[in-house]
């Protein structure tokens, strides 16, 4: 997959983004702050019809994307809640040896 679209939101996309599917982690990164990205944008903007798998791989590998949908029949918005790399496991359950006896 080669990447199809070179301006988002009015702002280059970096040469390092190589295809379409980095072209929907790098958006939802770069955006994370801002208004949240919605499917129109996906398709018309960047060019990517089949955003829905970018978004399912990058679920799987972690990412905590949230879908928001609209009133408007058809429209949803997505944003970056948390990447893998931020998750706190201090919180998590630890594990401890039991020695049999």
């Amino acid at each position: 997959m080669t990447r199809t679209a070179h301006w988002f939101r009015g702002e280059k996309i970096p040469d390092k983004v190589k295809s379409k599917h980095d072209m929907v982690s790098w958006a939802l990164q770069r955006h994370r702050e801002g208004e949240p990205i919605s499917n129109g944008e996906f398709i018309y903007d960047l060019n990517y019809s089949r955003f829905g798998s970018s978004i399912f791989n990058l679920r799987k590998a972690g990412w905590d994307i949230e879908t928001v949908r609209s009133k408007k029949q058809g429209l949803a918005f997505y944003y970056l809640k948390e990447l893998p790399t931020e998750r706190d496991y201090r919180d998590a359950p630890q594990l401890s040896l039991v020695e049999n006896e």
